[in-house]
């Protein structure tokens, strides 16, 4: 399985608060999501002077797409910041496949880092299997 959870506050520029340009940025990447989250797992929000995303799902398999989100809001948000966490049972190794990867969004880049909160996956969030429990 393939889970994803991720959220980002939407800034075109970390410093500079043009409200036109603010909202073509957010206008550009609202309608990429509409092209590109072809299952509505997404949210985008305004509120009180704030645009967010939000975003989380359980796919049978990996998802490029997910990704590709945040690296877009790294590319044309470059203000923005936040942060992915993703778990890939099928990752591919034994390291990765019991741990929640976190991809940090800030000043417009998105970077790999350890997760200290959930990972390992076992035992941390899940109970390794026991073909012996009736739960």
């Amino acid at each position: 399985m393939y889970e994803f959870h991720g959220w980002a506050v939407l800034r075109y520029h970390t410093h500079d608060t043009n409200e036109q340009l603010q909202e073509e940025a957010f206008l550009q990447f609202e309608q990429y999501i509409k092209e590109t989250d072809k299952m509505n797992l997404s949210i985008i929000k305004r509120y009180n002077g704030q645009d967010s995303f939000l975003i989380t799902g359980l796919h049978n398999h990996y998802a490029v797409y997910v990704l590709e989100i945040f690296e877009c809001i790294a590319t044309h948000l470059p203000g923005a910041y936040g942060l992915l966490y993703v778990h890939d049972d099928e990752a591919g190794d034994d390291i990765n496949e019991n741990q929640f990867v976190v991809w940090k969004l800030a000043r417009g880049k998105l970077e790999k880092v350890k997760d200290p909160f959930l990972s390992p996956y076992i035992p941390a969030v899940e109970d390794s299997y026991d073909p012996s429990r009736d739960d």
